[in-house]
């Protein structure tokens, strides 16, 4: 008892002794330049199981009185918290990193866990702490060390082990005296810092004059309309607060620039363009800058754009210690704190920028349009009135004043005109544009522009049209139309108007139609010259004329013409039928030169060769137009007709290759007059093939070719016709030798082809040698397949006359034999007759195999007479093709009110773990963001709800929901109801569909219909007059031959009364012969009764018999 009675009052004696020099020791300590060592948040993890990591302050002190650095950590960082420990870092065994942010210190029976925020703190700590444990303990008195020795003599107890948990006094008092001084050096500062702030604000403020010269902003404005640029600013002093966690106001100069006027009592029609002002100011942003000394240039301290505030916050005054005017900027992730110095001035501050952010979202709205005009002042024209025809009258005068403005002088020329309308254009879509931007949107205005402007352009229009279409050149017609093009694009979000494209059609028209008119004498021109000019070779050694390159170097370069003044799908779809009229001209011309002159060789060669040059121009052209009218194929053949014409290519060069071979090869038949076996095939072959030789390689490859298998064809027909006839005739003796002969002509025929024909093809052409020699060989029922191959390649030539003719040649078999092989060869022909039609193009010289000449003669002419014609073809312009703008059919859809929820406290899951953030969240124009709590001036992070690919309510708990972005990110939140869960998760639908719908999709009105056209055009109705007059003087024509020929017989009649009169009531029958020779002179008709007697009868003198 005693004992621990001394021990106690021993310690209390030290702790005494320590107060005692407390004073000195502070001084001390507040004199040294020594700056702590580390001082910082750690986050300690806690010895306890589920505890986990905990976040501390430490520091490290220096125990003047034991000697050793100490470790010690507090809850908070605040002067008035007690320390939770301290260890000492004498005692420390090791000091070990785990990871880069991570590190444990070795104490005896403890270790200490550490986690840092950085890997350069961690290491800074690390060797700071290796350096403090093994740092010389300072000298001391030999009275703190007696009172150290006491103390520790004190402290020592067998039984209780040393505890970080209890910090000996000395050290508790020295960690609060450096908190002390860390908070009054701290206060010192601030004190200083408001000093130099009076200071500051107590020199001269410069005049806002002198600093808008100081800024430059002064040189760029000194030649601007002062009310248009002074409306539009607004500037001048004000407090900003600080961002530190000291607050107060500093002294700033604002200055706003908007591009249209900031203040109701004044307004023009005018945008200030950003390239008028400095390349530092940007429109409807706020610049603040820092006063410097008198005459030097303040410097810029930041901006704030006013399309990003989302709204103006007034504070109030009588609730607040402030002395000034505050009012706040909430710009969604941070708060501006602004002060003026009256209530006057801030109000005034808050109209202005109010104004901006309104003008601002106007300059920049989501439909991507730049605005040129303020139509301000013509919505608040036409708000002024509360009744609608009243307004309508207002603003038509105010538009009619505008209009006369731009159309004060006649349009005297083309170019006048376009000029006019130009500005009438770029007026009219100026101020629709604006109107369409606002919110809400002002369609009303809109129409009012399309009731007043569109009219009285359409008026000048047509006008113009009236007075001038027949002194407009063909170049003007397109730029007319160019200029219409472009006013239907420009417009089109706006309105349609089917009269806009009919009028570009109908110029279109016009100029296709002239252009063709005049294009007629060179067509002309061009088929005379293929009759006339001799062919040349070109580089492949192929006779060819001038023609394709002249025929599409019209063609393209009126395209080219047409598009260069008129770049329009229509100019494309007119010029599709220009080209197609051009080339059917050109087809009827030289199918009529094939016809009816006697062209040369050379000639048919040369036309056909330019037909594959004009077949694979055809071609090129069409996937021209489909390339700059960004046409379907179904469209371009529409107005092409590229098949037909490519068609009609291939028959005009079948045509020329019919009556080459009828030049070379008509007399082919000729050759196999002779019997069979005396027939030599080399020489009928060199006889036949050697004067056409140089002619046909002249001919392009493809017609080369079908002419050589076309004279094949026709060697094969007349060699087998001539066995055949041949086969009659025949003895017994001679079948084998018929059989060798079909054996080696057949080798001849392809050693000498071969060169024309390729292999494959020419094999196939003399398959009839080898079917003939089975068909001389086989037995009865073997010679199915000989026949059919036979009867497949020469048609129904090959009839039942010539089996029997050749079966005549087959003396192995006996008559029976030969009956019944003729029998199943009939039944199989019928078969293949049924089931397959009439060759009816087959080019054949006979009706049967086996034919004699003079059975040939009828269908020797044959080939001569199969030339076919191209129809007539036109080019008809009908209005009912010209494609009209498709009306837009889709509306917006309404977004019904409903109850949602945009700002509130939510749970936010931290990533990567499994606890909850408690978060203020807020809903602003289509973003989400959350913060600390409702007071933080800035968020901690957001979601941008554009990106959100779900929102998925969780099924097993219905307060939780997930938002998923299109990056697979997931961010999980929490409410306290299910209820409130549901409103979040339509409020955030809500927000991503308004902002959606933000991008707006304008929808066009129908205007026009059931109004004349704004051109006519005056060349059809002058056609359709012609058409009818003609149609007339036919008719007057008609009607005074009927008149003539009623007046002849009427004389007629007259005269026979007069006669009838002369000759009495019974004439004699001499006087009725001499009447009638009279009456029948003129007439040689032959007549059933007398002209006498019908006259008789007609006076009812006689009756008919």
């Amino acid at each position: 008892m005693s004992n621990d009675y001394e021990k106690k009052r021993s310690a209390l004696t030290v702790s005494t002794a320590s107060i005692d020099a407390y004073s000195d020791e502070l001084k001390r300590i507040e004199n040294k330049n020594d700056v702590q060592p580390m001082k910082g948040w750690m986050k300690k993890k806690s010895p306890a199981l589920l505890k986990g990591w905990q976040k501390r302050y430490f520091m490290l002190i220096e125990n003047m009185q034991e000697g050793p650095w100490k470790l010690v950590y507090f809850d908070n960082d605040k002067t008035d918290t007690k320390p939770n420990g301290a260890f000492d870092l004498s005692t420390i065994t090791s000091i070990n990193q785990i990871s880069k942010k991570e590190f444990t210190i070795q104490f005896p029976g403890r270790n200490l866990e550490l986690k840092v925020k950085t890997p350069e703190l961690c290491q800074q700590w690390i060797t700071t702490l290796n350096g403090l444990r093994t740092a010389p303990s300072p000298q001391r008195t030999k009275r703190q060390v007696s009172m150290d020795s006491v103390v520790k003599m004190a402290d020592e107890s067998p039984t209780k082990a040393q505890n970080h948990k209890i910090v000996d006094t000395y050290t508790a008092q020295q960690a609060q005296v450096y908190k002390e001084k860390q908070r009054n050096s701290l206060l010192i500062d601030l004190s200083k810092g408001d000093k130099k702030i009076k200071e500051k604000q107590n020199t001269q403020q410069l005049s806002n004059e002198k600093m808008l010269e100081l800024i430059g902003l002064k040189e760029f404005i000194k030649n601007m309309n002062e009310q248009f640029i002074y409306q539009r600013m607004i500037y001048g002093y004000l407090g900003k607060r600080s961002k530190g966690k000291v607050k107060y106001f500093q002294k700033r100069w604002f200055i706003l620039v908007s591009a249209k006027p900031l203040y109701s009592d004044y307004n023009d029609e005018k945008i200030l363009q950003e390239s008028q002002l400095p390349p530092w100011l940007e429109l409807d942003t706020i610049t603040y800058f820092k006063q410097k000394e008198e005459g030097k240039p303040p410097k810029a301290k930041g901006d704030v754009k006013m399309l990003d505030c989302q709204e103006i916050i007034i504070k109030n005054m009588s609730k607040s210690k402030e002395s000034g005017y505050t009012f706040k900027l909430n710009m969604g992730d941070r708060l501006y704190h602004l002060m003026a110095d009256s209530e006057l001035e801030r109000t005034k501050w808050q109209t202005a920028l109010s104004a901006s952010i309104r003008i601002t979202k106007e300059i920049n709205n989501p439909l991507k349009i730049k605005i040129k005009k303020n139509i301000d002042p013509l919505i608040q024209l036409y708000d002024e009135e509360t009744q609608l025809i009243a307004r309508r009258e207002k603003i038509r005068q105010k538009l009619e004043q505008d209009i006369a403005v731009i159309l004060k002088e006649e349009a005297v020329d083309l170019n006048k005109l376009i000029s006019q309308l130009t500005d009438l254009r770029q007026d009219m879509l100026e101020s629709m544009q604006a109107s369409i931007v606002k919110d809400p949107q002002r369609k009303d205005i809109v129409k009012e522009y399309t009731d007043i402007y569109h009219e009285r352009i359409c008026e000048r229009i047509t006008k113009f049209w009236d007075q001038n279409y027949m002194k407009l050149q063909s170049p003007e017609l397109l730029l007319l139309g160019q200029w219409l093009h472009d006013y239907l694009l420009q417009m089109k979000d706006f309105f349609n108007d089917d009269r806009i494209l009919l009028g570009v059609g109908v110029l279109l028209n016009i100029y296709v139609n002239r252009s063709l008119e005049s294009m007629e004498s060179v067509i002309y021109q061009i088929i005379e010259q293929e009759r006339i000019q001799e062919p040349f070779l070109n580089d492949q050694e192929q006779l060819v004329t001038q023609t394709p390159v002249d025929l599409f170097k019209i063609i393209n370069e009126g395209f080219d013409m047409a598009y260069k003044l008129c770049s329009c799908k229509e100019t494309v779809l007119r010029f599709g039928g220009f080209g197609k009229v051009i080339l059917q001209q050109y087809q009827g011309g030289i199918q009529e030169i094939i016809d009816e002159y006697q062209l040369s060789v050379a000639k048919f060669v040369a036309i056909c060769n330019n037909t594959m040059a004009l077949y694979d121009n055809t071609k090129q052209y069409s996937k021209r137009l489909q390339t700059f009218g960004n046409l379907s194929d179904e469209e371009v053949e529409k107005v092409f007709d590229g098949q037909k014409i490519t068609k009609n290519f291939v028959q005009i060069a079948n045509n020329c290759r019919e009556r080459i071979f009828i030049f070379y090869f008509s007399r082919v038949g000729t050759h196999f007059k002779k019997p069979y076996l005396e027939i030599k095939i080399i020489d009928t072959l060199k006889s036949i093939i050697e004067p056409a030789t140089e002619a046909l390689s002249q001919l392009h490859d493809s017609f080369n070719r079908k002419l050589w298998k076309q004279l094949t064809d026709s060697i094969i027909l007349y060699y087998f016709n001539q066995f055949i006839i041949s086969c009659s005739k025949a003895k017994k003796e001679q079948q084998n030798e018929f059989i060798r002969k079909l054996e080696n002509d057949k080798e001849i025929l392809f050693q000498e082809l071969e060169t024309f024909i390729f292999e494959k093809q020419l094999q196939a052409t003399l398959k009839p040698f080898d079917d003939m020699i089975s068909f001389l060989n086989e037995e009865s029922l073997s010679i199915l397949d000989p026949c059919k191959s036979l009867r497949q390649y020469f048609g129904r030539a090959f009839s039942e006359k010539t089996i029997k003719s050749i079966m005549t040649l087959r003396f192995d078999l006996d008559k029976e034999q030969k009956k019944d092989t003729i029998e199943i060869c009939k039944n199989l022909i019928d078969d293949i007759n049924k089931t397959q039609p009439i060759e009816e193009d087959t080019v054949r010289i006979m009706d049967f195999l086996g034919q004699e000449d003079e059975e040939q003669n009828n269908t020797q002419t044959q080939q001569q007479e199969q030339v076919q014609r191209r129809a007539d073809i036109r080019l008809d312009f009908n209005d009912s093709e010209i494609q009209q703008i498709p009306q837009q059919q889709q509306k917006r859809a309404s977004i019904e009110k409903e109850e949602f929820i945009d700002e509130g406290y939510l749970y936010k899951k931290k990533p990567k773990s499994k606890a909850w953030d408690y978060r203020f969240v807020r809903i602003r124009k289509g973003f989400m963001y959350w913060y600390i709590n409702s007071n933080s001036r800035e968020a901690q992070n957001k979601i941008n709800l554009q990106s959100v690919d779900e929102v998925i309510p969780n099924p097993k708990k219905s307060t939780n929901f997930k938002i998923q972005l299109e990056d697979s990110k997931i961010y999980k939140f929490k409410t306290q109801t299910k209820e409130e869960c549901e409103l979040w998760i339509k409020t955030i639908l809500r927000e991503q569909n308004q902002t959606e719908v933000a991008i707006i999709t304008l929808e066009a009105i129908q205007i026009g219909n059931g109004k004349l056209p704004i051109i006519k055009d005056y060349d059809e109705i002058a056609r359709k007059e012609r058409q009818r007059q003609k149609q007339e003087e036919r008719k007057r024509k008609r009607i005074e031959k009927e008149n003539e020929f009623k007046k002849k017989q009427m004389e007629l009649k007259l005269l026979q009364q007069q006669q009838l009169k002369e000759l009495g009531d019974k004439p004699q029958p001499h006087q009725v012969d001499v009447f009638e020779q009279q009456m029948g002179t003129g007439d040689s008709t032959k007549k059933t009764t007398s002209c006498w007697t019908s006259f008789l009868i007609a006076l009812g003198v006689e009756r008919p018999k």
